[in-house]
């Protein structure tokens, strides 16, 4: 096997639709992400690597591959640290695996959107089914659940361990946050998408029982959505196996922006999402982004936040846009 990197770094060239309901004085929340770039760095088979707490070293190739591993990379010092605390460590040695991660991936959003197009783009290699993760991982429920359900085998280390693969399948994120690669993307809901033959469902995923970003008018918005069929759901209350089911027979998706959104991957082709956004938020478009990789009709809201900044805000829901818009999805 070759020690170098199978392919050229790639350059995606994505262009994207204005939402279903946009208003011309709303244009400009959206204007800079109609036409974008990323590149997209190539993936690696590498013989005899060395996995050192959490980033990638090759004594044959003689670098680290912390661009791989992280996702602004690491520096010299960095770097040296992760050297010096590892070298009382033990070793263990295991034949093959996929290197997947980076500090982003221990949430939802980045485990669907990142993570697990990086595992097609490891079993396209056809060498090895198994994935490395730290052993922490064992604790996210949706991490263990989606692996289960797409075959693919965890292979866990501690923090107190050195490991040497003999033959490492070494993953590059597919697309650059906020952006996403269609062609990873759309394999992520033909593998785990469980669609049926007539959805019809409207679905309404409240943020109640989150830290952060809640509706301060929950209740008023819950009765809104009630009055016109839509079932309210907590994704705290179910698996993934039951949030992917429910999305396969779901025509109507409305969320606050929030991990919760990320579930639209599993939406039928054709369906609708609607993003409770905040007013004036120009930056925190990653829905947006996503609901065009999947070609998925989006619209939105407008909301005052508490803050200006979407992701520690709460919002308080503008009911009459609510209302109007979902008048213009029926």
């Amino acid at each position: 096997m070759p020690l170098s990197p199978s392919e050229l770094e790639q350059e995606i060239r994505v262009n994207r639709k204005l939402p279903q309901n946009i208003r011309e004085e709303d244009q400009p929340l959206f204007q800079n992400w109609l036409e974008s770039s990323f590149s997209m760095k190539p993936s690696w088979v590498l013989e005899d690597a060395f996995i050192l707490q959490d980033t990638v070293f090759s004594w044959k190739e003689l670098r680290f591959f912390d661009s791989h591993t992280h996702v602004f990379g690491l520096g010299p010092f960095p770097l040296g640290k992760r050297v010096l605390n590892c070298a009382l460590r033990k070793w263990r040695t295991i034949e093959e695996g996929i290197w997947i991660k980076d500090e982003w991936s221990a949430n939802y959003f980045h485990w669907m959107t990142d993570c697990l197009p990086r595992i097609w783009q490891g079993l396209e290699k056809g060498i090895t089914d198994r994935v490395i993760l730290h052993e922490s991982y064992q604790k996210l429920s949706f991490v263990h659940q989606s692996l289960e359900m797409i075959g693919v085998i965890p292979v866990y280390y501690s923090s107190s361990e050195n490991l040497k693969v003999n033959r490492l399948v070494l993953t590059s994120r597919t697309a650059e946050f906020p952006h996403f690669n269609p062609k990873y993307t759309l394999e992520t809901r033909e593998r785990l998408s469980k669609v049926s033959q007539n959805p019809q469902r409207k679905i309404y995923i409240s943020r109640s029982m989150a830290a952060k970003r809640r509706v301060l008018n929950e209740t008023e918005v819950e009765l809104i959505l009630r009055k016109r069929g839509f079932e309210i759901f907590h994704a705290e209350n179910l698996s993934v196996q039951e949030q992917v089911e429910l999305m396969g027979e779901t025509q109507l998706l409305v969320s606050l922006h929030g991990a919760a959104l990320t579930n639209m991957i599993f939406l039928p082709s054709g369906s609708q999402v609607l993003e409770l956004r905040n007013y004036h938020d120009d930056k925190t478009n990653c829905y947006f982004n996503l609901a065009n990789a999947l070609g998925l009709s989006y619209y939105y809201t407008l909301n005052e936040g508490t803050e200006k900044n979407t992701i520690l805000a709460d919002f308080t829901i503008d009911v009459n846009a609510l209302e109007e818009v979902l008048d213009s999805m029926a």
